[in-house]
């Protein structure tokens, strides 16, 4: 069930380009989370999408070019959700379950080995991470800053160091060895990540029976 600061937001689905555009963006997408980004090659995303090479040169220089599309959009959406969030008239707890909800989303949406591939990948795929990873820690920064401003995090609390936290809890979540405690169910995991980051050893706050 989405969070109701997220009810309306939507994915991705390409329809504003042109008809063969969003083809080759969609098959992409497709073959990505089945089988991973090294994988799949330009022919099989012709050859699904029912165009030619020369339509996909069109579009794309070569197979990067596509994921760097397919994942910038996907960033584009996640900051204009975030920047919802962090907006929002609600208080910090509504605002930590909506960005909960934000990334269990996302995380479903990506399988396993489509996250193991991109996170085994070489310099192109890990600089267009870094820059995603980047984009993501400024905006936890004003986040963290706001919710202090507002008095809702604890004064004593550097900035700075709720933002190494967060990073670190991050990098750790990412790892091979965290991804196989959890058996790739990177839902669980990102739930618990989430949880214990905002709530600490206490986990998330139970919902009161009003019956």
């Amino acid at each position: 069930m989405p969070h109701r600061i997220l009810t309306d937001v939507k994915l991705p689905d390409f329809q504003d380009r042109p008809k063969k555009e969003g083809d080759i963006l969609r098959t992409a997408e497709d073959l990505f989370m089945k089988f991973g980004y090294h994988r799949v090659t330009v022919e099989e995303i012709c050859r699904e999408a029912g165009v030619s090479k020369v339509t996909f040169y069109k579009y794309f220089s070569n197979k990067f070019a596509v994921l760097e599309d397919y994942m910038s959009e996907r960033l584009s959406l996640g900051m204009e959700t975030f920047e919802r969030i962090r907006t929002a008239q609600a208080s910090l707890q509504d605002k930590m379950q909506a960005m909960i909800a934000m990334k269990e989303s996302a995380v479903s949406h990506f399988t396993p080995v489509f996250i193991h591939s991109l996170l085994s990948s070489d310099v192109a795929v890990t600089s267009l991470m870094s820059r995603w990873t980047e984009m993501s820690m400024q905006a936890m920064k004003h986040f963290f800053s706001d919710s202090q401003i507002a008095g809702e995090i604890h004064q004593d609390y550097s900035v700075d160091f709720l933002l190494h936290v967060w990073t670190l809890l991050g990098e750790d979540a990412r790892s091979p060895e965290m991804m196989a405690m959890f058996g790739d169910d990177m839902v669980k995991l990102s739930r618990d990540y989430m949880n214990f980051l905002f709530y600490g050893t206490s986990g998330p706050p139970q919902e009161q029976d009003t019956r």
